[in-house]
């Protein structure tokens, strides 16, 4: 459990919606985008429009994922937040709503768009922004995200090249296979964010060699002396279950 309600909800959800793609009741949905744009989402005050607010401005954001990872900076806090509403909501197939193609785009906007070499986000975000890229309908298209780039956060030239403003789908799942690729060698990269957390989304487009090559790195590394609570364990378990069957199944 979180300090939060909607985070709670998104992850109560998120099995279901992982596994099966539906949710027994429809309006719990409603609930979270009903947090929308409301003060205490990332980016709200400078003028972005479809970030969800999981916690209230003044609560000190702070959770942990099912995977084990304490996340307890709060501007980290609340951008995670957003990608796992976010991914509940595709997940279960509302990419048509525009509210959520706007909760995409603006994930993407506040990570794999930036000019700097980190993305201006931790790995911890990064990876699980990956599952945005795995459940987008469109990640093969050369279709221009509609970023809103008159928001006043976007004049940050430390971080938004504003001579580079066009980027589709598909550049947004290169430079982010191209990360996966990189961190997978080395655990360091990835600090911050277990193997496991990394491994699941790119389950979901091992099609790509980048990804392959990615996974056979994360699994073949060495987390032995790592501790987490057992819930956490569990969940690392299921993943290594998906883990061991994919290796199994891939021609060598």
């Amino acid at each position: 459990m979180s300090e939060s309600k909607l985070v709670d909800l998104a992850l109560r959800l998120w099995p279901s919606v992982r596994d099966r793609g539906v949710v027994d009741d429809p309006t719990d949905l409603d609930r979270l985008i009903d947090a929308q744009g409301l003060p205490g989402a990332p980016g709200v005050e400078r003028g972005l429009l479809y970030t969800f607010a999981c916690f209230a401005p003044d609560v000190a954001a702070t959770f942990t994922l099912p995977t084990g990872e304490r996340i307890e900076d709060d501007a980290t806090a609340r951008f995670v937040a957003h990608l796992l509403v976010t991914r509940t909501l595709l997940g279960v197939g509302l990419a048509v709503d525009e509210r959520v193609a706007g909760a995409l785009t603006e994930a993407h906007a506040l990570s794999w768009v930036t000019s700097t070499s980190d993305h201006g986000q931790p790995p911890v975000a990064l990876a699980l922004s990956l599952w945005l890229i795995a459940l987008d309908p469109l990640l093969d298209s050369d279709r221009p995200l509609p970023i809103e780039w008159g928001a006043d956060l976007f004049n940050d030239v430390s971080r938004w090249d504003p001579d580079k403003r066009l980027f589709s789908h598909y550049d947004v799942r290169e430079d982010a296979l191209d990360w996966s690729t990189y961190v997978s060698y080395d655990g360091s990269r990835h600090a911050g964010v277990s193997r496991w957390t990394l491994m699941e989304p790119l389950l979901r487009m091992a099609s790509d060699d980048r990804a392959r090559l990615a996974l056979s790195q994360l699994f073949g590394a060495d987390d032995s002396g790592e501790r987490a609570p057992a819930s956490a364990m569990l969940e690392r378990n299921r993943i290594a279950e998906l883990m061991r069957a994919w290796a199994g199944a891939t021609p060598r």
